[in-house]
């Protein structure tokens, strides 16, 4: 019986995910001997091969590398606009693992993007933090109003299991959203009131959505995205 509830869970993630807007997977370590590229604030493009990532609460300050020309170079957050580095294998490995624990994390989650070649960064200043750091984009393809950033100490939502795998809960319980300008920290446990001031404002998003959960949240900023004048 077992059996059956966990296929019937992984059926019904995998037909979620056919018709469900999702996040790309985070991505959290990365190659040394394949090419990447910054580019500073002053439009200089640089493509290089990654030393090290310095981090501050988890969050990218840092980036050392050496040029594709062999100019070894060090450049704080706030130098660049813009970091494209590669995943490194096991990191791919590691995320799409993660995901297999979790239904809903698999219906939320872009499982096709696990083997891409290259993961965005774009500098942000963090309002809760005061500090400036590079961000790793999770929704490039809808992100024109609202620009969701990985939050790399985010905690998971409980939830219940069968057979090792969780049939609820098992997503971040908390992003960097960038909105009007701004970019902070978002959690699960505010997102009752927050959803008003995100989305407050669109009379056609109150009609569609009577109710609001969490993990609902990359649906949500699509059709903010897509339907909201």
């Amino acid at each position: 019986m077992k059996k059956f509830i966990l296929f019937f869970v992984l059926f019904m993630a995998v037909l979620v995910n056919t018709h469900a807007q999702t996040f790309l997977p985070p991505l959290e370590t990365f190659s040394s001997k394949k090419e990447g590229y910054l580019i500073k604030m002053n439009g200089e493009k640089i493509t290089f091969l990654l030393k090290d990532l310095d981090r501050k609460k988890g969050l990218i300050i840092n980036v050392e590398g050496k040029s594709t020309d062999g100019k070894k170079f060090e450049l704080k957050a706030s130098e660049i606009k813009e970091l494209a580095i590669a995943p490194s294998n096991f990191a791919k490995l590691g995320a799409a693992m993660d995901a297999t624990k979790s239904v809903v994390k698999m219906s939320k989650t872009n499982t096709k993007e696990y083997d891409r070649e290259l993961v965005y960064f774009y500098q942000e200043y963090l309002e809760d933090r005061k500090i400036t750091a590079l961000m790793q984009l999770m929704n490039p393809e809808f992100s024109e109003k609202i620009k969701v950033y990985f939050d790399p100490y985010a905690s998971e939502s409980m939830g219940l299991s069968v057979g090792g795998i969780q049939v609820t809960g098992g997503i971040d319980k908390s992003y960097y959203l960038k909105v009007d300008g701004k970019t902070k920290r978002y959690f699960k446990k505010n997102y009752d009131d927050d959803v008003k001031t995100l989305f407050g404002g669109c009379d056609e998003f109150k009609k569609k959505y009577k109710e609001t959960y969490w993990r609902d949240l990359p649906d949500h900023i699509y059709f903010n995205e897509t339907e909201c004048k």
